[in-house]
């Protein structure tokens, strides 16, 4: 461990000043920052679509594990931690174009004076106006949304709150296509359940009330339950994911998925149970499999989105294609899921119009993306 912690610090020493005297050399065009090697496949297409000359394209990470990953790939990659370093790399950098995928940019990472333009672009379908913080996107230049309902609620907000108008190009959804493209649809198991709770900044959440109930009801039905929580509850509710480690990790039923990647999880499950989690549009539009969601509490993380509209893509969705229990018919939680799994007809027909009718260049978005930024770099 304190050999992995040394070598960590070398490379954080190493990566961030090469990476900061090269700006001395030669401007970068293209930026990528991940904050974690979760987000990888969100935006690996583009980046290879990028990554290509006459271009300088280069990526920074603060996850160790994603630097080695593209380091032995040869990618032009550098680890820039957490901490001092990123900071500094933050305040200081020097590119025509830094895409990210982190909000509130300027907010808890300051924009530097000598980067052109800010990019972002979504790791999830859903509005961008009920689970996002009022800020969330106001300090970007640019934004890739996944389809012209984001487009306008953006721009609508720009409206009311009296805001700079960014470019918005409509290219999709980067991750759907990589779904498409790269997951088998044919190995789901006819008892293997995921479970995927979303985080939330309300303590009082399905998570911290009912995930122990909901898992236990589950396995003592011979249920193969996949455990998929949020990184951000594992940090913001340590005590009881630890829980419910405790609870049910010796049981063979009970399966913990902490894969930077949700495909493997998403290929073997037959039916998915959330409550707000973004991985329900990204099941059902890539596999076609039933979403049960569980009504609970909503994710409401700007408490003024009502102004831009009552309405959202994800309550659509869940309205058209999911289905819904209430939290008092948890106690009945396997007899509902055993019917779902043998007798529900998924309506591949009325999911594909909702996939035409909301998100834009379905199985191209990042070629689209790639094209947009090359022809605003001339």
């Amino acid at each position: 461990m304190l050999l992995q912690k040394i070598q960590s610090l070398i490379i954080l020493l190493g990566s961030s000043f090469n990476f900061l005297f090269f700006q001395f050399k030669k401007k970068r065009d293209f930026v990528f920052f991940s904050e974690s090697h979760n987000y990888k496949l969100n935006y690996i297409d583009l980046l290879n679509n990028l990554n290509k000359e006459p271009y300088i394209t280069s990526l920074i990470t603060s996850d160790i594990n994603e630097y080695f990953d593209f380091k032995k790939n040869n990618y032009d990659v550098y680890y820039i931690g957490k901490g001092f370093f990123r900071t500094v790399i933050f305040n200081f950098l020097s590119c025509k174009y830094m895409i990210m995928t982190m909000t509130d940019l300027g907010n808890n990472l300051n924009k530097s004076l000598f980067c052109e333009n800010y990019v972002y672009f979504f790791h999830c379908m859903h509005s961008t106006h009920k689970i996002y913080t009022p800020k969330a996107f106001d300090n970007y230049d640019i934004i890739f949304s996944v389809g012209a309902f984001q487009t306008n609620e953006i721009k609508k907000n720009e409206n009311i709150n009296n805001l700079k108008k960014k470019k918005i190009y409509e290219t999709g959804y980067f991750y759907l296509d990589y779904l498409e493209k790269n997951s088998n649809k044919s190995i789901a198991k006819t008892n293997c359940i995921l479970f995927a709770p979303s985080w939330n900044y309300d303590e009082d959440s399905l998570f911290n009330k009912y995930a122990d109930l909901i898992i236990d009801n589950l396995i003592k039905s011979g249920f193969n339950v996949i455990f998929r929580p949020h990184p951000e509850i594992i940090k913001r509710n340590k005590s009881q994911y630890l829980f419910i480690l405790n609870k049910f990790g010796t049981s063979e039923n009970f399966i913990l998925d902490l894969s930077p990647s949700n495909v493997q999880a998403m290929e073997k499950a037959s039916l998915l149970i959330t409550d707000n989690s973004a991985i329900s549009i990204e099941f059902s539009f890539a596999f076609y499999r039933p979403v049960i969601f569980i009504d609970y509490k909503e994710k409401i993380h700007n408490k003024n989105y009502h102004s831009i509209s009552s309405s959202t893509f994800e309550s659509e969705f869940k309205k058209e294609i999911a289905l819904s229990v209430t939290i008092k018919e948890i106690n009945k939680l396997n007899l509902i899921c055993e019917d779902t799994i043998k007798n529900y007809k998924f309506n591949i027909h009325k999911t594909d119009v909702l996939k035409k009718n909301f998100l834009s260049n379905i199985s191209k978005s990042s070629e689209v993306a790639a094209q947009f930024l090359m022809n605003d770099n001339k």
